[in-house]
């Protein structure tokens, strides 16, 4: 259900809806809104969440393929709105990212995003589904760590898994001492912190599901596309006018982002963020511990957020998230 843009800009005089703090243990729904998932991977992603005490939702459609996808277009949203309408579930995690939600977007039910009030979580093809929730439900959802991708591993990263339950239970988490050789001075900069996958973002710009936030500490990566390809997305946010509305540009991991061609020139990712720092008139950082690797963070989308930049770094604040779990309950 796509909003008019009358209700849209209402809405945007609201404040955001918070998603509720998500309790231990848990109630974890699973979808497959994009690709179609490994069943071992996700067998295993299942086995970590159960042996920390959580129960765990998978519609049978999640282990549905059809094509490229975990089932038909049909299947997926049939999947996903049975989470949404089971009250028992806490947060709904993606089990795999891809491709897909594109094809579905315009099919999901906002307003039952939103009356929800679950966590959601994912990342790479997931931020359509965070930017949607966030211009068409304006609901607070989560960039992070996907059940087959990161918790079906033999053995999944320490530093994600701490920083996915905190993020999601506390409503104030830090990430400190982040290295970065930057040349800003000392500063304080706060805003509304949002972003992803620069495909996503830069494949939403112009519709519906891209949603209208200024002064933002926008936060990007990227996999396996080369530096002039990823120069040209920033470009057409930046063209389309919502990347120089933005307060700071923070980056992620660019995995195998490199030149591949020998016939031309090797344009760099270090090429890519001097032609960066020299259009943007705020902070363009790097080594945001986030994306397409094993140690990343979750980070909100949506949120408010405080960037303290220093002397060969900076740190990362954010609060007001979540909704605070009532006293005595779990």
């Amino acid at each position: 259900m796509i909003e008019t843009s009358h209700a849209v800009a209402a809405r945007r005089e609201r404040a955001p809806r918070l998603p509720r703090a998500v309790p231990e243990p848990a109630t974890i729904g699973v979808c497959g809104l994009s690709g179609r998932s490994d069943e071992a991977a996700l067998r295993h992603g299942v086995d970590y969440l159960r042996d920390l005490g959580n129960r765990v939702v998978m519609p049978e459609e999640t282990l549905h393929a059809w094509r490229y996808f975990a089932g038909t277009d049909d299947e997926r949203v049939r999947g996903f709105h049975a989470l949404l309408d089971d009250p028992a579930v806490d947060l709904v995690i993606a089990a795999r990212g891809g491709y897909g939600l594109s094809r579905i977007l315009h099919r999901i039910d906002w307003n039952r995003v939103a009356a929800s009030a679950k966590a959601f979580v994912g990342f790479s093809d997931f931020t359509a589904f965070n930017m949607a929730a966030y211009a068409c439900a304006n609901l607070v959802t989560f960039h992070g760590p996907m059940l087959s991708t990161d918790f079906g591993r033999p053995e999944p990263d320490g530093f994600t898994e701490q920083h996915f339950w905190l993020a999601l239970r506390r409503d104030t988490h830090r990430i400190d001492d982040i290295a970065c050789d930057h040349g800003y001075d000392a500063r304080r900069i706060d805003g509304p912190l949002w972003g992803g996958n620069l495909s996503m973002l830069a494949h939403l710009a112009g519709t519906a599901f891209f949603p209208a936030i200024d002064g933002g500490i926008l936060y990007v990566e990227e996999i396996a596309e080369e530096p002039y390809a990823i120069e040209r997305l920033f470009l057409q946010l930046y063209h389309a006018g919502s990347l120089g509305r933005q307060s700071a540009l923070v980056l992620g991991d660019f995995t195998d982002c490199e030149p591949v061609n020998p016939a031309r020139y090797p344009y760099s990712m270090e090429e890519v963020v001097e032609t960066l720092r020299l259009t943007l008139p705020f902070p363009v950082l790097t080594g945001l511990p986030f994306g397409h690797v094993r140690r990343k963070v979750t980070l909100p989308f949506g949120a408010p957020g405080t960037l303290s930049i220093r002397e060969g770094g900076y740190s990362l604040r954010f609060s007001g998230h979540v909704e605070k779990m009532v006293s005595g309950t779990n």
